[in-house]
């Protein structure tokens, strides 16, 4: 990827380009540098992991920066911390572009705030103070006080290896905190729409096409577009694009699909539509560095295999920054099926499927058109191949008739709630490792999940580290086919154990709602700690076993 990179003394000031009627200058300050130095700065319609149009620039010693930019005409850009963002969870902040005007950011406690900017910016900056008033500034104040005054009971729960989740007086406070939170913020949305349907501003209308592209539910954002935005500043081209996007919007089953273009490999320019007229269909749009893809199109070879014949095909369509990445990654895996490529978004191919910021997805289409599914999973998109073939259905088997086997045991005389789970016709309980006379060290992933491979080497670390020495570590693939475990655990060379196939029996005995979640259990099966991420995992066996 190309990059411009700017280390600034004082201030530096670099342009990011366009045919220069618009230009804009941008300043800030990152009053927080411990999450990085470095700011990027980009169009809302720019993917950073596949474009190179966007500006990098070094904060100086003091935490500023400073940019000027130059585009064709008024837009949406974002900002977010370069380093914060290769993390995978970053804060970021929008604000617009204007011709001759200065706009200032400010970083601080890990969020971003838009101080000033030109003068359809300062609009939305009048209606956040107004939001502050109203609404936000006490959810704030409430949210800390009621974190001060719960923290210290979660603290003395842990440090008793008690789940703090099991306190029903901290959890009906809890309950009683979000359910507030929830009210208000529903009140704030009331409101934020209320009144960008009456103060149209040019920031909202750019918003709804920011929406329309990251949202799952669109009925908001197109209900104002419709009733206060349609006719609003109409010479504007965002307005193209939004009725583009209003459009995407019907892809789902039971409407049709769209015809596009994409390019071969020779670079040829070729419309879609043709390639698999008349068949059943996928069309699998996916990426080289897009590994959750990959799995998918692997997990389809035996599918296209077994149907090919049959009046079945695969269009595969990457989204790349060389064609090399694509030719090289399709090899590797295996394809059988011909692969086209949108590079740099040229033909905009993932915004016309609705997958702007995904990495990839997929559409089942039937001989005539008719959008049948967009899963991308190959165990449910196998019986609706079938179907619209016309062949008859496959009996529930392997790992998910399995899987309907796992459950979760209750046993009064045990102090942790117990599962089973099946796999390969054998039963595997966490008991078998859990409460049994040492430490167990049990990590819920998925191989999907980033930042549970992220966790993987701190794993293998504590398991190196500290097995002669009473630990047990445990891992239990959750939500996850077992191919895909099995895949993960030999990719990233994990020696310790595992059961595979829990899929939602961990959910259930533990309440996880995300993961990585990783727990400490006693020798006796008592819990430790929970919740332990990064250095803390170190750190906590550290104090029970000593140094290494």
């Amino acid at each position: 990827m190309r990059q411009t990179i700017v280390t600034t003394l004082l201030l530096a000031l670099v342009a990011l380009t366009g045919q220069g009627q618009v230009k804009c200058h941008i300043e800030g300050e990152l009053r927080d540098t411990t999450q990085g130095k470095t700011v990027v700065i980009f169009t809302t319609d720019t993917d950073l992991r596949v474009s190179d149009n966007y500006i990098k620039v070094e904060a100086d010693a003091q935490g500023r920066f400073a940019c000027d930019v130059e585009a064709d005409r008024t837009d949406m850009y974002e900002a977010c911390v370069y380093e914060q963002w290769q993390t995978g969870s970053w804060a970021f902040v929008r604000f617009l572009v204007e011709d001759g005007a200065t706009v200032t950011l400010r970083f601080d406690d890990g969020s971003w705030a838009v101080t000033g900017g030109g003068p359809e910016q300062m609009q939305k900056i009048q209606m956040e103070a107004e939001a502050d008033r109203l609404y936000l500034l006490e959810m704030r104040e409430v949210d800390a006080k009621v974190e001060a005054e719960l923290r210290p009971r979660i603290e003395e729960l842990q440090a008793q290896g008690k789940n703090p989740m099991e306190d029903s007086l901290l959890v009906k406070r809890i309950n009683e905190h979000s359910a507030w939170m929830n009210n208000m913020f529903t009140k704030y949305r009331a409101w934020e729409q209320e009144y960008y349907a009456t103060h149209p501003m040019l920031y909202a209308l750019y918003e709804i096409a920011v929406e329309l592209r990251r949202l799952d539910d669109h009925s908001a954002s197109l209900q104002l577009y419709h009733t206060a935005y349609e006719n609003f500043r109409p010479e504007d081209p965002i307005h193209s694009k939004i009725r583009m996007l209003e459009a995407v919007d019907l892809l789902k089953p039971g409407n049709p699909y769209i015809d596009f273009e994409a390019r071969t490999v020779e670079g040829e320019k070729v419309r879609v539509a043709p390639l698999y007229q008349g068949k059943v269909a996928v069309i699998d749009l996916w990426a080289s560095w897009c590994g959750p893809c990959r799995q998918h199109s692997i997990d389809l070879i035996p599918i296209y295999e077994k149907y090919k014949d049959q009046g079945f095909t695969v269009i595969g369509i990457a989204r790349e920054e060389e064609v090399g990445h694509m030719t090289r990654a399709a090899k590797k895996d295996g394809y059988p099926w011909q692969s086209l490529v949108d590079l740099k978004d040229e033909l905009r191919v993932w915004e016309k499927n609705g997958l702007s910021f995904a990495g990839g997805g997929m559409y089942l289409i039937d001989r005539d058109g008719t959008i049948l599914s967009a899963s991308s999973e190959a165990d449910e998109l196998e019986p609706l191949i079938r179907k619209a073939l016309g062949l008859p259905e496959l009996p529930l088997s392997g790992w998910q008739a399995e899987a309907a086997q796992n459950r979760v045991e209750n046993d009064p005389d045990k102090p942790f709630t117990d599962f089973a789970v099946v796999y390969q016709g054998k039963t595997t309980r966490l008991s078998d490792y859990v409460g049994r006379g040492q430490y167990a060290l049990v990590d819920f992933w998925a191989s999907w999940c980033v930042p549970c491979l992220m966790e993987v080497p701190n794993l293998i670390s504590a398991y190196n580290n500290y097995k002669d020495k009473g630990l047990q570590v445990l891992g239990v693939a959750v939500s996850d086919k077992p191919a895909h475990s099995e895949r993960a655990i030999k990719d990233n060379s994990i020696n310790y154990p595992q059961i595979l196939n829990a899929q939602d029996v961990a959910k259930k005995a533990y309440g996880i709602s995300s993961i990585p979640y990783i727990i400490l259990f006693n020798p006796d099966g008592t819990i430790c700690a929970q919740g332990l991420r990064g250095e803390e995992i170190g750190k906590k066996l550290e104090e029970i076993f000593g140094q290494p």
